[in-house]
């Protein structure tokens, strides 16, 4: 029961995220022009080139003999299309209860908007007692004020050790924009 909930709420997410591209994608009719500049930054996408944040989710971790829930935390700093991320994650279905990890990823937006951007990611991680993962998601970043911005992802750390695994999680990063 626990692991058809578990992906019931993943496939619900990944809706979720898609209906939010696509409501950013939508163009909205046109209203007068305000008298100050108000458009939100929206960190690395919009007004700042580095962002550092915080990082926590949660999701399943499966693989063929087992599948368990599973959390993660960490830290993250991005760049122009580059991040790189480092904490912890557990427990895992068949490798080991708690893995640091180290990912280093490519990431591109989808659509921009005052109001969000989308963006998909993907790269190499690093699980130290685990071994080497294909990690790939989509996320959403959303303008808090000048310097914050929130951003949700939905991500799967594909790892290839026999037997393979993987370990999906539905994160929260909070983000702070470094001035350059």
């Amino acid at each position: 029961m626990m692991i058809a909930t578990s992906r019931t709420f993943v496939q619900f997410f990944f809706l979720i995220l898609v209906s939010l591209a696509a409501a950013s994608a939508q163009s909205l009719p046109s209203a007068p022009a305000p008298t100050k500049p108000t458009a939100p930054p929206n960190g690395a996408y919009k007004g700042y080139a580095y962002e550092f944040g915080l990082v926590c989710g949660a999701g399943d971790s499966y693989s063929s003999p087992t599948t368990k829930p599973t959390a993660q935390c960490g830290g993250i700093a991005t760049m122009p299309f580059f991040e790189l991320e480092a904490g912890v994650m557990g427990p895992q279905a068949s490798h080991s209860s708690v893995s640091g990890y180290l990912t280093a990823n490519a990431w591109a937006p989808i659509t921009f908007g005052d109001h969000g951007t989308a963006l998909i990611t993907g790269g190499y991680t690093r699980m130290f007692e685990t071994g080497n993962a294909f990690d790939y998601g989509v996320g959403y970043a959303i303008p808090i004020d000048s310097t914050h911005s929130l951003r949700f992802d939905a991500r799967d750390y594909w790892t290839f050790s026999n037997p393979s695994q993987h370990n999906v999680v539905l994160r929260v990063a909070w983000m702070v924009g470094v001035p350059d």
